[in-house]
């Protein structure tokens, strides 16, 4: 399986650069931006989207995703400092990918992308 079945919606503070880096290391990326009419809710919105399509959320707003239940989504990574460059970003949420045994394994789960990147 790999990184085949780890897939990610990218908040709307998360850049199409970091989707494509994803991309690069064979994750599929959508952004809200696209997928969701624009100043989408997080929780009527972001969450029920990233839940019905599998993906896991990836955001800059710790304030709204940090408190979350684990029983409402299929996994979040939090960026809590907004100074990583794009590619530090798609590399450090392949890190976490990499720790893993499977998309499974991350359900409900919470990481923070400050702690992986390098």
């Amino acid at each position: 399986m790999g990184a085949s079945e780890w897939a990610f919606l990218l908040d709307e503070n998360v850049g199409r650069d970091v989707a494509n880096g994803l991309a690069e290391h064979g994750y599929r990326a959508e952004l809200v931006v696209d997928v969701l009419a624009p100043g989408a809710d997080d929780y009527p919105d972001v969450l029920p989207y990233a839940r019905e399509h599998d993906l896991v959320v990836l955001t800059k707003d710790f304030s709204d995703f940090s408190a979350i239940d684990s029983d409402v989504h299929e996994g979040v990574i939090l960026v809590v400092h907004h100074t990583h460059t794009p590619t530090e970003m798609a590399t450090a949420v392949d890190a976490i990918v990499g720790a893993y045994p499977s998309r499974e394994s991350f359900r409900g789960r919470q990481e923070y992308l400050d702690d992986w990147v390098r």
